[in-house]
């Protein structure tokens, strides 16, 4: 490690996820505004409105379990605990999956197949600019507790 970099240093100074999020739905739009292509019927809107209800719900228990733990949610700030019940029992990266769902979900809430067509431009964002930084700081923090919680857990499902 660095000499200037220490295991509780933000693992990355931006915080990409929002900035990500936002550009894969504002991008969307400015494509659907330049080539309107709407492909999806209107049961996609009632689909897409669930599927952000459901992603919400999935964050609610995400930050209960990281508020139980006393660990950050803030996806640039260093972790105090390594976390691996509730959803992280089945993820690596449970509100990263919600993100992805609910971008995907804004889509067809909106019935705009661009955002859609974007999302794997986002995942490719997420995992470059907030997981790989993260799960570094993670295995740096937490050693062999990390890789072994790495080992047995999907980075993302």
């Amino acid at each position: 490690m660095p000499p200037s970099e220490t295991i509780d240093e933000p693992t990355t100074r931006i915080p990409w996820p929002p900035i990500l999020i936002a550009a894969a739905i504002c991008g969307g739009l400015v494509l659907d505004h330049l080539a309107p292509w709407a492909i999806l019927p209107p049961l996609a809107s009632l689909f897409g409105g669930a599927v952000i209800a459901l992603t919400l719900a999935n964050d609610i228990w995400c930050a209960l379990t990281l508020s139980r733990h006393r660990t950050t949610i803030l996806p640039h700030r260093p972790a105090s605990a390594l976390v691996t019940d509730g959803p992280y029992r089945y993820s690596r990266n449970p509100i990263y999956v919600s993100h992805v769902a609910t971008t995907l979900g804004v889509g067809l809430l909106l019935r705009t197949p661009w955002i859609a067509l974007l999302t794997p431009l986002l995942v490719v964002g997420l995992t470059r600019l907030a997981i790989l930084p993260e799960e570094r700081h993670l295995s740096r923090k937490f050693g062999a507790d990390f890789a072994a919680y790495a080992a047995r857990t999907r980075r993302w499902l």
